[in-house]
């Protein structure tokens, strides 16, 4: 660690007035702080730096530490003796202002290390995430997609024992296995059952045989009968958020459950986009007439089908199920289950080689040659379809237990055609919030800050329609742009200037 970069993040959160999500502070005045649930989160989240002798409560005033060589000691023992792994802080003595604070910079422990915990406490009471500023106690969710992770537990060829080879469609199940015989030579020389092993569809317990989860979704006759939420559940909202009602009071213009195995969820849910979207007819200068979706289908599916083959499918999450949801202006996507091992949302869709969760799931589908055609190409394929409909780039977003994606339909709120709206009141309203929020934003505001000024209740609009389109364009800038979507996250004005074009 070095002396900048302490002094870097001194000068954020006096400039700010507020922590983040790699930036801590305690007041160390009067003896030593409470602090183990920020070495454990920042060790289990993206690692981040400590400053002791700030004290936030006085406006983030420089108070100093009572004694360094004894501050010191307390961190060094609780990292090594009260962390579970240890903890080797970087740590580093300075004077600021004239009074002693202390710095310590903790690092992301290792994926297959994780969680990282306070001992006395105890794995389910001491283990902690960064969240925007603050530590929150993890989940059990959380714990046991780190621990499934480090026990190298793949929930796909989970066995299924109330299951049986009899609800598996055999057809489909020898088609299968003769297509990959005829590929894969060594594979052929094995008898049928053998081959079901080796493939991951079938399991042997107690010297019983059982089809396996991943099994039950391709190969299965009708797997929701073992798995009731392993569905798709889709619906058209006549409005920009869960709750806006239609012109009749209705709450969905559509809704529709979508059963079956991968395939056919798939299926489904991307006849049920394409039944509600609009299309238009295109005449091209040859005269030949082509129909062209709101949304570009082939962006939808890849989004859909990976929802499908990485969502997490273990116990934890086997009752929860995947939601699509059409507004006036925007797709979502959500999935549940955050992304899984070292994958982050910063490394969607670049080189980056990305760990998969459903391993089985994965190599069979591609083998049959269905769903996955070309590994690790959805995401650009998403980008460059949403490019070629002059869309904006897919949005991803990882929650603590659920990953979304969304697609806006900018021609929709140009138009202003949102909540069935007139165009001309649409876009002169939110001329005049965006005006106000930028001569608001002087100083860095909140979302809430800024929902509260404009006196408008749906914070998701004040974002979507308000925020999103200032940053865009450059007007407002995030003040944690490492982390975009952090619960602290605040706006302010470019201060190099701009205007709003009418």
């Amino acid at each position: 660690m070095e002396l900048k970069e302490v002094l870097e993040a001194i000068d954020y959160i006096k400039k700010y007035k507020t922590e983040t999500t790699r930036i801590e502070v305690k007041k160390a005045f009067g003896g030593f702080p409470t602090c183990y649930d920020t070495f454990s989160s920042f060790s289990n989240k993206y690692g981040g730096i400590i400053i002791f002798g700030i004290d936030e409560d006085k406006d983030f005033e420089i108070t100093g530490v009572y004694d360094m060589n004894e501050l010191q000691k307390k961190i060094s023992s609780l990292c090594k003796d009260s962390m579970e792994p240890i903890i080797r802080p970087d740590i580093l003595p300075l004077e600021y202002e004239g009074k002693q604070i202390l710095a310590v910079k903790v690092n992301e422990m290792p994926q297959n290390k994780k969680p990282c915990y306070y001992k006395p406490k105890g794995l389910r009471g001491g283990s902690y995430t960064r969240i925007g500023d603050s530590d929150s106690l993890m989940t059990d969710y959380e714990i046991y997609a780190l621990q499934s992770y480090k026990d190298h537990i793949f929930e796909d060829i989970r066995p299924n024992k109330r299951a049986s080879l009899d609800d598996l469609n055999k057809e489909l199940l020898e088609e299968y296995i003769n297509k990959v015989k005829m590929e894969k030579p060594h594979f052929a020389k094995n008898d049928y059952n053998k081959c079901l092993k080796l493939s991951g569809i079938t399991d042997i317990s107690e010297d019983n045989i059982y089809p396996t989860l991943a099994s039950i979704l391709i190969f299965g006759e009708y797997p929701q009968s073992f798995y009731p939420q392993l569905f798709i559940a889709c619906a058209v909202i006549p409005g920009i958020e869960l709750g806006d009602v239609g012109h009749l009071g209705e709450r969905f213009l559509d809704n529709k459950r979508i059963e079956g195995t991968i395939e056919e969820m798939l299926e489904g849910t991307m006849n049920f986009l394409q039944r509600n979207m609009k299309t238009s007819v295109i005449i091209n200068s040859d005269g030949r007439r082509t129909d062209r979706t709101e949304y570009p289908m082939e962006a939808l599916r890849e989004a859909i089908a990976n929802a499908l083959i990485h969502r997490d499918y273990s116990i934890q999450t086997e009752n929860a199920y995947i939601s699509v949801y059409m507004y006036s202006d925007r797709i979502e996507i959500i999935n549940p289950g955050a992304l899984y091992g070292t994958n982050r949302i910063e490394k969607l869709g670049t080189a980056t080689t990305m760990e998969a969760r459903n391993t089985t799931i994965i190599r069979i589908l591609e083998e049959k040659g269905s769903v996955i055609e070309n590994r690790h190409s959805g995401i650009p394929t998403m980008i460059r379809e949403m490019k070629n409909y002059g869309l904006p780039k897919p949005e991803f977003y990882e929650e603590r237990d659920s990953f979304k994606v969304i697609f806006r339909n900018t021609n929709v709120v140009q138009s202003g055609q949102v909540s069935g709206q007139v165009s001309g009141q649409v876009s002169g309203q939110v001329l005049k919030y965006q005006k106000l929020v930028l001569e608001y934003c002087e100083m860095p505001k909140s979302a809430v800050e800024i929902k509260d000024y404009l006196k408008i209740n749906s914070r998701r609009y004040v974002r979507e329609k308000i925020i999103k389109p200032l940053v865009d364009s450059g007007l407002l800038n995030y003040t944690n742009k490492d982390h975009i979507n952090a619960s602290n996250q605040k706006y302010v004005r470019n201060q190099e200037g701009g205007k709003i074009k009418k």
